[in-house]
Parts: C-alpha cells; structure tokens; sequence
C-alpha cells in the first residue's frame, strides 16, 4: 500500500518527498525536503477537482521542526457558501486577513511538535461565518510529518492510539 496514493506530490528539481526512520520518534515519518517551498507539497485529496468533505473542524499534526521555511494550508468551505484558505507558517511575521485568504504566524518548538486547529473558530472569529467542512490540505516543505487527524475536539495525545502517540525510544 502506498501511504500516499491519495495525495498529490510535487518537488523541486533535485529536492525530495520521503519517508525515513526518525530515531527520535522510533518510527517512521514523512519529510518533505526542500528549499523551494512554493513548488515542494503533499496535498489532498490528489486531484484539484476533488474535495475532501471532511466536516470534522479541528485538524492535529505531529511534525518535525526542520528549522527550514514551512507551512501549511486547510481549504474550508463556510456555511456562506465560500471557499476560505487558512495558511500558517513560520515565515509569516504578521496575520494577514483577505477575502479568501488569511495568513497566519506560527511558531515551532525544536523537534516535535503536536498542532490543533480549532477551524470552526477560525472561521468565525476571522471570517465572521460558521465552518461546513475541509476540501483540501496541504503541507510545504520543509518539515516531517508523523500524523494528520480530523477531529470533532481536541483529542489529547494520551488518546491516539500507542503507535500514533510521539514517543521517544528512550523514554518508558
């Protein structure tokens, strides 16, 4: 099985999208590697046509800090009937609200990191309109990635099931 037969992939001449054992973690992670972060992306569902439809509003990742430029997007449609992107990344200094748009600063601890989002709140506090579903996601280089999960809360890391919790092997 391939873990990414329902994403797009695109790289940059000479960069790459793999996946490699993190000794931190004792597992395997996806990296998305490059310098080019515009053209360096997994993004799904695969085709540009298709939508997610996932109606769950809080989105959690686990990922790597690779202390490169990185960043993220969750494409929603609000209950207004509008396609909205939320992008976040750590080369924002300043949120940056447009109409469908809205850019939005984040920052990494060193190593792992476990991010939610609460979308449904995004849209209402920067939009002014209610959440109805994500339709695409996409990650940028440069990061690792361990886990992406849709939610209808916040789910602790104490309740992801043991071999999606971030552990690191020197730890009981």
């Amino acid at each position: 099985m391939n873990p990414l037969q329902l994403w797009s992939t695109s790289t940059a001449a000479g960069e790459h999208i793999i996946f490699k054992q993190d000794e931190e973690v004792d597992s395997i992670v996806l990296c998305i590697q490059s310098a080019d972060l515009a053209h360096s992306f997994i993004s799904c569902p695969k085709h540009k046509t298709e939508t997610l439809g996932i109606t769950l509003p809080f989105i959690t990742m686990l990922i790597k800090n690779m202390d490169h430029l990185f960043s993220f997007e969750a494409e929603i449609l609000d209950t207004h009937g509008k396609v909205r992107r939320f992008r976040s990344s750590n080369y924002e200094s300043e949120a940056r609200v447009e109409h469908k748009i809205s850019c939005l600063p984040l920052r990494l601890d060193r190593g792992w990191n476990y991010l939610t989002l609460d979308l449904r709140d995004m849209a209402t506090r920067i939009y002014g309109t209610g959440f109805k579903e994500v339709r695409r996601i996409t990650v940028h280089a440069s990061i690792c990635v361990r886990l992406i999960l849709f939610a209808d809360r916040i789910v602790p890391e104490d309740e992801l099931p043991k071999e999606l919790r971030l552990y690191s092997k020197h730890t009981d």
